[in-house]
This record gives C-alpha cells, sequence and structure tokens, in this order.
C-alpha cells in the first residue's frame, strides 16, 4: 500500500473513532508506566506515513552524516587533521563550550566516540528532508517511538493488514547488538544504562528500554571504580561493568583531586582510558553536535568521507562573528536563536511568534555574549493532522531517528515524530505538544 492509499483510508475514518482510538491509546500508555516529566506520554493517534524507498534513501544521508561527526570527534581529540588543513578554525573548536581540551589524546584516533546519533530532521518526502541539528550527548527517543507503536497497535491502528508499517521491536536487538559490539572480545558483557537517578524526567523510557534489551539499569551512586575496573552493585554483589550507555551528563560531581567526575563515577575516566570500560557516547562527544559547529557538517562529509552531504541542512549564522550577528540582530523577527551547547528547547528564541520583550531580551544576551548563540531563519515545518479539542488541526511535526555505527552502520527501524502545540513551530515535549507513531510503508509485493 502507497503512503496515499494509506492517507485516504485516515481519512476515512470518523471523528468519533478518532477519539475512541485516542483513548485506548492514552489508556495503554498510562497502564504501561510510560511517562515524561511526571505524566502520561501525549499521545496523537494520526500516524506520520513517509514511503518504504524515501526512508531508505533517508538512512543513507543519516548514515553518512554519523560516520562523518565520529571521525571528526575523534580527529580534534586526537591528530586534529582537520585544524591543521584549516577546514575548520582552531578557534571554533577551543571557544566551544562543549568542547574537553583535557580529553585530547586519551584514546586513538580510530576509537569510537559516538556511537549514537539523535537527529532532529524537518521537512518530508515532497519538499526534502533537512538536518535540524545532532544529538549525541543523551541520545534518546527510540524508546517512546516503541511504545507509541505499541499504543497504536492496542488502540486498533492500523486498521488492516494492507497498511502495516514496517515493525519497528527489532531496533531494541539492533542497540543492544551495537552496545555489545564495543565489547566484542566479551561473549556475555555486562551492559548498564546509567540514568541521572530514578526521578530523572526520562526514566520511563530508561527502564523500559533496560528491561527490553535485558542490561542492568543503575544510577551513579550504583557504580565505582576500583583496581582500574568499573563495577555495579547489586543485589548484595560487586559485578564488573563492560559497557555503559550513558544518559547523564558528561560530568557530575567531584573526584578526589577535586575535578569534576565522568558521569557521576569517580575514577571512570582513568577506567575509560585504560580501555576496561566502553561507553556510548563518550563525554566530550557533544562537540560534534555543538550548534555552532553544525554548519562545518559538509566540510567534515567531504573531507573524511569524500563524498556530497545527501541531506541538506538549515542555514546557519554563527553569531560570533560581527558580520553574521548583525545580520541576525537586524532580522531577529525571522531568526530561531539557540545556545550553542542547548537542549530540551531551553533558552532559545522563535522570532516570528517572540513579543517584543522577549526580543530585547535576547538582543541583550546577543550583544554580550554573541560566542555562545547560533540563529537559524525560522523554518515552515511539515504539517499533519492532530487531535487537538473537539477538532483536527495541522500542527508542526518533526522527525527523530537514531542511528548506530558499528560494524555496520544503521538507522534504528521507525523514528519519533514529534507534534508542536497549535500555532507553535517548537517541537518539544518541553514546550507542550505530542507524540505520533510513524509509519514506514512499502508498496504492496
Amino acid at each position: 500500500m502507497t503512503p496515499a492509499e494509506a492517507i485516504h483510508n485516515l481519512q476515512q475514518i470518523s471523528w468519533k473513532e478518532w477519539r475512541q482510538l485516542l483513548a485506548s491509546g492514552h489508556r495503554h500508555l498510562e497502564s504501561h508506566g510510560v511517562q515524561i516529566q511526571d505524566s502520561v506520554v501525549p499521545y496523537d493517534p494520526w500516524p506520520r506515513v513517509i514511503h518504504g524507498a524515501d526512508w531508505d534513501g533517508l538512512c543513507a544521508g543519516i548514515s553518512q552524516r554519523h560516520r562523518a561527526i565520529n571521525c571528526f570527534v575523534a580527529d580534534v581529540y586526537s591528530r586534529q587533521l582537520i585544524l591543521k588543513d584549516g577546514v575548520i578554525a582552531r578557534e571554533d573548536i577551543e571557544g566551544s563550550p562543549l568542547w574537553q581540551s583535557d580529553l585530547q589524546g586519551l584514546f586513538p584516533p580510530d576509537h569510537c566516540w559516538c556511537l549514537i546519533n539523535g537527529l532532529d530532521l524537518i521537512g518530508g518526502s515532497r519538499q526534502g528532508w533537512r538536518v535540524l541539528e545532532d544529538n549525541l550527548r543523551r541520545v534518546g527517543g527510540h524508546g517512546y517511538a516503541i511504545r507509541i507503536r505499541e499504543a497504536s497497535l492496542a488502540a486498533g491502528l492500523p486498521q488492516n493488514s494492507a497498511q502495516s508499517p514496517r515493525p519497528v521491536q527489532q531496533g531494541l536487538q539492533q542497540l543492544r547488538a551495537a552496545l555489545h559490539q564495543l565489547c566484542s572480545h566479551q561473549d556475555d558483557p555486562l551492559i548498564v544504562l546509567l540514568t541521572p537517578s530514578t526521578i530523572s524526567t526520562e526514566i520511563s523510557e530508561h527502564r523500559f528500554l533496560a528491561a527490553a534489551m535485558g542490561i542492568a539499569l543503575a544510577r551513579p551512586e550504583d557504580l565505582y571504580c576500583d583496581q582500574n575496573r568499573v563495577f555495579l552493585r547489586q543485589n548484595g554483589q560487586n559485578l564488573p561493568v563492560d559497557v555503559i550507555y550513558r544518559r547523564n551528563e558528561d560530568r557530575i560531581g567531584r573526584e578526589s583531586d577535586g575535578s569534576s567526575a565522568w558521569l557521576g563515577v569517580p575514577g571512570l575516566q582513568r577506567v575509560a582510558a585504560a580501555r576496561n570500560v566502553q561507553i556510548a557516547n563518550l563525554p566530550g562527544a557533544g562537540i560534534g553536535s555543538d550548534k555552532a559547529l553544525y554548519r562545518h557538517v559538509g566540510a567534515m562529509i567531504r573531507y573524511y568521507l569524500g563524498e556530497e552531504a545527501l541531506i541538506e541542512q538549515v542555514p546557519t549564522f554563527s553569531c560570533q562573528e560581527p558580520k553574521e550577528l548583525e545580520h541576525v540582530l537586524h532580522h531577529l523577527n525571522q531568526m530561531v536563536v539557540k545556545p550553542v551547547d542547548g537542549a530540551g528547547g531551553f533558552d532559545m528564541l522563535h522570532g516570528p511568534t517572540a513579543s517584543a520583550a522577549e526580543c530585547d531580551a535576547m538582543t541583550a544576551s546577543l550583544q554580550a555574549h554573541p560566542e555562545r548563540f547560533i540563529a537559524q531563519p525560522a523554518q515552515m515545518l511539515h504539517t499533519l493532522p492532530t487531535l487537538i479539542g473537539e477538532q483536527l488541526k495541522h500542527c508542526a511535526v518533526d522527525l527523530r531517528p537514531v542511528s548506530l555505527l558499528g560494524n555496520t552502520p544503521q538507522v534504528l527501524p521507525g523514528a519519533l515524530t514529534r507534534v508542536a502545540p497549535p500555532g507553535s513551530s517548537i517541537v518539544n515535549l518541553n514546550r507542550g505538544g505530542s507524540l505520533k507513531d510513524t509509519w514506514i510503508l512499502d508498496d504492496a509485493a
């Protein structure tokens, strides 16, 4: 079945049925404890539909981008060839708040720093896809994508087998296999998903992923380092840890010498440097998703892979450049301004909908600390029908696919479609909105 046929069938569903689907999906998520920020994950039953051939082409571009960014991160923390060859200015790296100079030389040039990447994509098959940003620090979303698919199936979507989208559940096995490959000499490595705490806003996704992949869930205080190994305290035992899938900040707490501790576990940096534990993604990998360096990804792809980028990206202004800052300030009502190390939709300005007071405050911030911000022209986002109260309204959406490196670069099946609140172009659950299932449909044989 083609996407057009699937959408036609969706349009035949009555308003009463849509409300029933919404209620059924919500009950499923509630009964399974699928939450974010202590509330049931907001679900919308109208799915996003993508043709299988379009998705496969998109995946090639996602993997290409991921490979180049990992090469870049490994290079700048080792030989720094891209800086020596003048492709990227040294001050662009060393001036980044995400640059961690003490990690340079810690690992060999071919080390995997960025096993996982979560991209934010806008656009679609007709108008073309564009990368809005990469996320390399606390990569998540795939657990929610699977949970949303489960909610859709529980609610009764798709309503006939001819509409069945590609399954997403096997992504869990792919993620676990990629984590295992980091420690391939072990037949049965102990893999730990490291959560900030049991009150993390995303703890339900962390619990689901750990249980579904058969790996341990731990907080920083559950781990300790001794004799150049990391151990997990569990059920009265001290178990040696081989791989950490981290979902917390790079540096939390202190070492005995007063320096900051990796992931809140004193001694972890020393153990990782000795290659006695593998971490996905490594602290320091965030330099590859610095929003000020985002505009150089095309150059990274050419430099490391000898290829042209397969996916376009949004034009980006570096506010530390005087001429670019001047342009941004003169067109602030047409810009989206973000901190270079921002995440979660916080501390940003959406010029077209910002108040005069918000624009004035951002102007002051840009003038005081221009190096902390980038700006992008506000984009027209793809919209999809979304149940809002007693109406179906078109709301802006983006797409969060998750890609993996390893023996074979791959993109996890399916993706999370995130929905902005009505009238907004800011797609982030911290700003409201909801989540949709993403259907990858192939033509019938």
